[in-house]
């Protein structure tokens, strides 16, 4: 299939398509357009699949819409799905407020960047630099697995794999003493 049938796909499929994305909608920053923006780029990259796979383009084109929704909807809450990144329209202009919001929260929660800072001497480079992108330590704040394989230019199971790693390896420390988590917080 060529890029203008998929394009005109998407057009004579919008209404099944919205119906999709309405369940997102109550999740998401996003607006509508942004969706069906995900849904055009889905086209044209479910054109190039149906082709080189020899499978059905709405067949091509469900599977990669689905996966990009889960990546650009945010879901704190579900590690394995959804963005952590808060859309930049929904910055605060009152930056004072929100940086005070965030000390009183933090308050009542441990210092994670001063824990991740006590153990990453135990853990190769590569673990401490996938750990601190999904603790969320740094100014991009907490990262999916897809956007730390996206920035690593790797599969999100490496991803996976570097993380599980490097918690067994604290977990282990800890279980022979090596760390004591009383001392860390």
């Amino acid at each position: 299939m060529d890029f203008d049938k998929a394009v005109a796909w998407v057009e004579e499929n919008k209404a099944m398509i919205k119906g999709y994305i309405a369940k997102y909608r109550n999740f998401s920053p996003y607006e509508e357009r942004d969706y069906m923006q995900e849904a055009y780029e889905s086209a044209f990259v479910a054109a190039c699949r149906c082709g080189e796979k020899k499978i059905k383009f709405e067949a091509a084109f469900w599977k990669v819409f689905r996966n990009q929704i889960s990546v650009i909807t945010p879901a704190p809450d579900i590690l394995t799905h959804g963005s952590n990144s808060i859309p930049s329209h929904f910055c605060s202009d009152d930056l004072s407020a929100v940086a005070e919001k965030r000390s009183q929260e933090r308050q009542k929660e441990p210092d994670i960047e001063a824990i991740f800072q006590s153990v990453r001497h135990h853990l190769t480079e590569k673990e401490q630099q996938v750990l601190y992108w999904a603790l969320g330590i740094g100014m991009e704040g907490q990262m999916s697995n897809y956007e730390i394989a996206d920035r690593l230019g790797c599969v999100v199971s490496n991803v996976r794999d570097i993380l599980s790693r490097a918690l067994d390896r604290i977990k282990s420390l800890v279980e022979k003493g090596s760390i004591d988590p009383k001392n860390l917080v």
